[in-house]
């Protein structure tokens, strides 16, 4: 069974400029690799990406290039960089752009990030790796990933300023390994039983025309993400279920 991988890397450098995020994300993916699944690495920084919370901002917005692979994968890891305490910035530039997956649904009605699996590679100077990577892993269940059981690894240096992962031999580091591999292979495993067996299309679904009415009114950049409720009540006259939707605006 063939499994894609993409893993978006949000640190703030540049290619080629050496990354401590890759540097530990190259270790989730050999065991990726080792297990059989096609992954492919993404430098977001590297594209043309505007600040937005819709899928296409129109002329000269990069985006969609790395949404379409991520709506073609099965697996999305996201690694990021601390500063400050909470995720970088482009981390957090790509869960608002993913935003605009609500606008639409995958082929049953659900939305597009159901049945793919999400995991964190998270890396820093002091701490802030917990809260990274639950932010993350949390916003990563509202847009439909599934999260599969430790489902983050990470490494943090001592307080203060001091050497990063990669010059401070982070990747012999013991705790990070192991939950670097088993990351790796929880994700696999979850990924390859919604590969057999999705989640089916049992309220879960998007009304999408009440939606696309809804969101007329909507102003430009407004968030997107809306819970369609479907309310059932016996019709007392005849005997059939009566059903309407009732949209939450959050």
């Amino acid at each position: 069974m063939a499994l894609k991988a993409v893993l978006l890397n949000c640190t703030l450098k540049r290619s080629p400029e050496p990354s401590n995020t890759q540097a530990l994300m190259d270790i989730v993916v050999g065991h990726l690799e080792s297990l059989g699944v096609q992954c492919e690495t993404v430098r977001v920084v590297d594209f043309a990406i505007p600040f937005g919370v819709d899928s296409d901002l129109g002329e000269g917005d990069e985006w969609p290039l790395i949404l379409d692979r991520i709506l073609r994968a099965d697996i999305l890891i996201m690694g990021m960089s601390i500063w400050f305490g909470v995720r970088c910035s482009v981390a957090q530039m790509v869960i608002e752009r993913l935003d605009g997956t609500y606008n639409s649904t995958n082929d049953v009605g659900q939305y597009p990030m159901y049945n793919k699996v999400g995991g964190v590679v998270v890396t820093g100077n002091e701490d802030g790796a917990h809260a990274s990577a639950e932010t993350t892993l949390f916003n990563m269940t509202h847009l439909g990933f599934t999260i599969p059981p430790n489902a983050d690894t990470y490494w943090v240096g001592n307080a203060g300023p001091g050497p990063s992962f990669i010059d401070a031999g982070g990747a012999s580091h013991p705790y990070t390994l192991k939950t670097a591999s088993w990351m790796a292979h929880n994700v696999v495993h979850m990924a390859r039983i919604l590969k057999r067996h999705p989640i089916p299309p049992e309220g879960n679904t998007v009304p999408v025309v009440a939606l696309a009415e809804e969101m007329e009114d909507m102003a430009p950049g407004q968030e997107k993400r809306m819970l369609p409720a479907v309310m059932e009540e016996m019709d007392g006259m005849n005997g059939r279920a009566r059903r309407w939707w009732r949209l939450s605006r959050h």
